[in-house]
């Protein structure tokens, strides 16, 4: 049993990817696993966000925009957790990212709305929910457990392995090669652990947890 934590930033570019892959990796190789988004956002994630987009070579507005639709894809996120559950808002944050870094549509309250109704949820109750002290406190439990692991980057993975009481810490994008190997049940993998686990310390974007 895997359990797998996914630190990211609800609009930023690179998370629709790693949500993508790790997904795909799951079903392609029928593990059994919990997958945990967590959504995170402030001024230095913002601002790498803008970076990242900048060297993709996106049309790019300002902080304030960016700052504003993070947010407020947080708040609609953990108002659809609380209201219809996990994968609900796992869809939600799914949707929107691909309509922002793949469709380039513009964040706004209209593609909010459309996203909502494709997914049968009520736009105005959901809306309404985002404002509350419910919320806030949904957001603070995230926060704390960013905190916590001392996140510091988006995307940010980490996953446990129940089976023999391991885990690691990925910062950034993590490619299909090293998912497949801390994703292979323990049996089959000491081979592939034991080539290429040095490969993945020089990246410098791992740690032991």
């Amino acid at each position: 049993m895997f359990e797998i934590f996914l630190f990211i930033n609800p609009t930023g570019i690179y998370c629709y990817d790693i949500e993508k892959k790790i997904n795909d990796t799951i079903e392609r190789l029928h593990i059994d696993a919990r997958f945990q988004f967590v959504p995170i956002t402030n001024m230095k994630i913002v601002k790498d966000d803008i970076i990242r987009r900048r060297k993709s070579e996106q049309k790019t507005s300002g902080v304030s925009y960016y700052t504003l639709a993070a947010n407020q894809a947080l708040e609609i996120y953990h108002a659809i957790k609380l209201s219809n559950g996990n994968k609900k808002a796992r869809q939600f944050l799914f949707e929107l990212q691909k309509k922002m870094n793949i469709d380039n549509s513009c964040f706004s309250i209209e593609l909010v709305k459309e996203i909502l109704e494709g997914l049968s949820l009520n736009f105005e109750s959901i809306i309404s929910l985002s404002k509350t002290d419910y919320v806030q406190s949904s957001i603070k439990l995230d926060q704390k457990l960013a905190d916590d692991y001392q996140i510091q980057k988006t995307p940010t993975t980490i996953i446990f392995n129940e089976d023999d009481d391991s885990g690691v810490l990925l910062e950034g994008i993590v490619s299909q090669a090293t998912l497949d190997t801390l994703l292979t049940p323990s049996l089959k993998k000491t081979e592939a652990v034991s080539s290429n686990l040095n490969d993945f310390f020089t990246n410098n974007n791992l740690r032991l947890i």
